[in-house]
């Protein structure tokens, strides 16, 4: 399998977010039948009343959360562009003639962590349910399962960076929006779990 760096997308690549979320979740809850509490005229107004006041909360409530992330974006774009440039470091570590630096590779993966820890908290996209699914964890720490957890983590990156919400303003899909949290999620534990390793065979060499 053949490991490539990625090209770091300029800023305004990642404006992009800063519309489409909110408006995604009105739209989808706009999209939801109302039901009234009884065959009653009155129950049915007052249903509806109540409907229309919790999407007025809803668009109200989006367009806080639009206007807080722009004026984080700074920090945003930052956290997003050095995600990319970390990702790029460490894949180079996988080409043949380099060799795993474990100490150099649990401060990248620490840093990946944090950035992708805030830059998650920043953009404020929808927690998603929890499935209870965890992911499995080798007994066997060496070079070779380091490796391939590396690519893991670089199939992450890959897919949210990839993900069209960055890439077109139209694009209002609940699913990209929660395909880009679990990436987020997934490259916190894996980062996580590069760094305990790489920091467990960095004592290991030294003995």
């Amino acid at each position: 399998m053949r490991i490539s760096r990625i090209k770091v997308l300029p800023n305004f690549s990642l404006l992009l977010l800063l519309s489409v979320v909110g408006s995604a979740e009105v739209a989808r809850s706009q999209t939801r039948p109302t039901t009234f509490p009884g065959p009653a005229t009155r129950e049915g107004n007052r249903a509806m009343d109540d409907y229309d006041r919790a999407i007025n909360r809803m668009k109200n409530d989006a367009k806080a959360v639009n206007e807080r992330r722009r004026n984080l974006f700074p920090q945003i774009n930052e956290d997003f562009q050095r995600i990319q440039v970390i990702h790029n470091e460490i894949v180079r570590m996988l080409k043949p003639d380099k060799g795993l630096e474990y100490g150099r590779l649990a401060d990248l993966t620490d840093d990946m962590k944090k950035r992708t820890a805030r830059l998650r908290d920043n953009l404020a996209l929808p927690e998603l349910e929890k499935t209870g699914a965890q992911r499995a964890h080798s007994e066997t720490i060496d070079d070779t399962h380091m490796k391939k957890t590396i690519v893991d983590l670089h199939d992450l990156i890959v897919s949210f960076v990839a993900n069209p919400i960055f890439k077109n303003l139209g694009v209002v899909d609940t699913k990209e929006i929660e395909a880009a949290r679990q990436n987020l999620d997934s490259i916190i534990d894996v980062s996580d779990e590069i760094k305990k390793e790489a920091k467990i065979l960095g004592k290991t060499a030294r003995k």
